[in-house]
């Protein structure tokens, strides 16, 4: 589901895939600020990043879709959710893992006026973030996410109706999610990286060691060392597969084929894509 929620529109699928590497670099332009002499390699190293993706993880990605469509017409567990996630959090390390020599190459000719581009990045989307969860009286945080979980649903199911839209909303209600928490680790990944990427572009340490430095700064983005907020986040995967399954336990047998139906050309449109040289 995880898959599910990070694609767009099916007809869309493939204009946007093929546009990626464009859109990729444009995106991380927006936090560093490329100069004349990282953008050629950046752009190439990013086309040869997405000619592998697509050679090698599009048939995982239409695989997994696949699988999801073998459970959807049936009740779906928690358990079985969770499996689903971590087998797409799989693909997501794996094209970290891809990414790493390229980005330790530029990490090491980050300049001092890059970083502060990138802090003032970051300050940016932390006001967003505090206007959007935090400073936001609660019935109105929880108005926009069961609107963004509405969509999501429905992009999958089809139109829900009004007890299947209450039992997001009770979801969402009950949830753990803490919007102060998550601006804490936030900053802490932030305040990471800018000593990470700081250290690295004034000792210029040999590929190997860059590597090492970026490889540690992922492990610890994605797994943090703050033991309250690593409880919080495995609290807040559990959370989300529950959601998934009671609410999936709402539908009809027509909603979920349509569910199936809809899986099914997100995972064709993977294999076109991935047969496309």
């Amino acid at each position: 589901m995880l898959a599910l929620a990070l694609l767009p529109a099916c007809s869309a699928i493939k204009i946007a895939y093929n546009q990626a590497p464009d859109l990729t670099y444009w995106w991380l332009d927006g936090y560093v600020d490329f100069n004349e002499q990282q953008t050629p390699k950046v752009r190439d190293e990013i086309t040869k990043l997405f000619a592998w993706h697509r050679a090698s993880q599009l048939p995982k990605v239409a695989a997994l879709l696949q699988k999801s469509q073998t459970l959807l017409p049936s009740t779906v567990t928690p358990a079985q959710a969770c499996a689903l996630y971590d087998e797409a959090r799989g693909l997501f390390d794996a094209v970290t893992d891809k990414a790493l020599p390229v980005a330790a190459d530029l990490a090491a000719s980050i300049t001092p006026e890059q970083l502060l581009h990138l802090q003032h990045k970051y300050d940016k989307n932390n006001a967003d973030y505090v206007r959007d969860f935090i400073t936001d009286k609660p019935e109105e945080r929880d108005a926009k996410r069961l609107k963004q979980a509405l969509q999501r649903s429905e992009m999958l199911y089809g139109k829900l109706d009004d007890a299947q839209t209450s039992a997001i909303q009770r979801a969402i209600q009950k949830s753990s999610f803490n919007a102060v928490l998550g601006l804490k680790e936030r900053e802490r990944r932030q305040k990471d990286a800018l000593a990470v990427l700081g250290k690295l572009a004034a000792d210029k340490p040999a590929p190997s060691a860059v590597q090492a430095v970026l490889r540690a700064y992922l492990q610890r983005s994605t797994t943090s060392p703050d033991p309250v907020y690593r409880a919080y986040a495995d609290k807040m995967v559990k959370e989300g597969c529950e959601s998934f399954a009671a609410v999936h336990a709402t539908t009809t047998p027509e909603q979920r084929a349509s569910a199936v139906q809809t899986l099914k050309g997100y995972e064709g449109d993977m294999r076109v894509l991935s047969a496309q040289r």
